[in-house]
This record gives structure tokens, sequence and C-alpha cells, in this order.
């Protein structure tokens, strides 16, 4: 029953974790502040004010005029933006010449009318701290406006339907998990597998196309996502394993029991 109890607690928590999101949750103070002021640099077309913010000696003055006339031309100013940091690094190095660390984090970047991926380095060591450099290129993934619990004031009725519906499916997954843990039907290791598997049907569309497919999945979230491109994409998953298991449980538990019996009523 305790080893029962710890499966299912993890198993709690990481439908939890799934359905909160937490891959939304990345952040770094720091390097948000560094990219900030870099955007607003680069919204003022101040290259004195990003070469001073370097690391002392990083770069010349001339190699940095030479770079910074290409990001001049792919950066547009606007004083209206987004960001989300997609990717982080952090790197620490202790030796006899001395310690340094280096952060590096990835971060896409959203105007009204421009979408930017920025690769941003900060470097620290014993000749002083600042911006290893930075490489700007235009293109990023969409962000996602609404249809998840992150984006719950911008959720339509029809988005939050779907939602609760998802979290309905896991409910039923969960307790289906339990109940085969403590009946332990014939195959029951079978069973937990069949418990936790999805049919899904998904329809992605995006500017120039639409896609659709179905399949068999786990831990795949029903969800109906927007985001900022104009691209949608609609996830509908049905417990399959859950509700099949439901339906032969009683006829699982009896031919356990049978044998049971069959097998105390040999000599």
């Amino acid at each position: 029953m305790k080893k029962t109890r710890i499966v299912c607690l993890l198993f709690c928590v990481l439908v939890c974790c799934f359905l909160t999101g937490c891959g939304n949750l990345l952040k770094n103070e720091q390097m948000d502040r560094e990219v900030e002021r870099l955007i607003a640099a680069l919204n003022e077309d101040d290259a004195d004010r990003i070469y001073q913010s370097l690391h002392p000696g990083i770069v010349t003055r001339e190699e940095f005029d030479e770079s910074y006339e290409t990001i001049r031309k792919i950066w547009e100013k606007s004083y209206t933006h987004t960001k989300k940091l997609n990717a982080i690094n952090t790197q620490k190095t202790l030796g006899n010449t001395g310690n340094s660390s280096i952060c590096e984090a990835q971060y896409y970047v959203y105007t009204p009318d421009k979408f930017y991926t920025i690769n941003i380095s900060y470097l620290s060591d014993d000749n002083g701290e600042g911006m290893g450099g930075f490489y700007l290129k235009e293109g990023a993934e969409p962000m996602q406006i609404s249809g998840s619990f992150t984006t719950a004031s911008e959720n339509s009725v029809l988005q939050w339907a779907i939602l609760i519906y998802a979290v309905l499916s896991y409910l039923l997954i969960i307790i289906t998990v339990v109940d085969i843990l403590r009946k332990r039907p014939r195959l029951f290791g079978l069973w937990l597998m069949a418990a936790l598997t999805f049919f899904s049907f998904l329809l992605r569309k995006v500017p120039d196309n639409t896609y659709v497919s179905m399949g068999v999945n786990w831990f795949i979230m029903p969800a109906l996502k927007i985001y900022n491109n104009g691209s949608w994409i609609l996830v509908l998953a049905f417990p399959a394993g859950a509700v099949v298991y439901w339906c032969l449980r009683r006829k699982l538990l009896d031919r356990k029991s049978e044998k049971l019996n069959d097998s105390k009523k040999v000599p």
C-alpha cells in the first residue's frame, strides 16, 4: 500500500506540472534587465551605449562598429514589445588564474511589426563584467496569447471548456491508475500503460496552410491555442485506455477471482 501511494503521488505531481505548464516559468532577472537595456539602446540607435555595456576588452571599437552596421539594418525602432526567455545556460569556472562565470540566454522579442531572436551573453571575471556579446536575427517562434492556464485572462469560453475537459480527463486517469494498483487485475502492468493512452485529433492552422492528424499519444494536453502570428492549434484527446479499462473492469476482476479460486482448489 505504501508503494502504491508513492507511485500515485509522483504521478499526480507529474500531471500537475504538465497541466500548469512549468516550461513557461523560465526566468532570469539579470538577463531580463540586460536584454531590456539592449532593446532600449537599439531603439535609440545608441551604439556608444551598447559598446560601453560590453565586457572590458571583449572587442575593439572598430570591430564593434563594423558588426553594428548589420544590426542597425535588421532592427526597426519600436517602443512596444513583448519578450520571452526561450533558453538559458550558466557556466562557472574556478581556477588558479581567477574565477569567471558566463550566462548565455536566448530571447524571442515581439514588436507590433516584427519578430526577433536575440542571443545574449553576460561575462563576469577578474577583469570586470558586462555583455560578452549578442546576436540579433529576424524571426522567432510565435508566442502563445491564449489557450492555456498561464493565459487565463485571455482565454475564451470555448478554450476554458477544453481545458476543463483536459483536467477531468487527467482526473479520470489518476483514478484509473489508483484502481489498477489497488485491484491488480491480470496483466495490470499493461493496463497501467493503457490507462495513460489517449486517442487524439490535431488541427493546426498556420497563415499558409492547414494540417490535420490523428494518433495515439501519452500525456497529451487538449487545448485550443492561439498565437500572435494568427495561427492556432486545436488538440482534442479522448482518454481511450482509461475508458476501456472501466468498461472491462468487472470482467477483469471476475477473471482474477476465478483464477484465485481455481488455484486454491488444486491439491
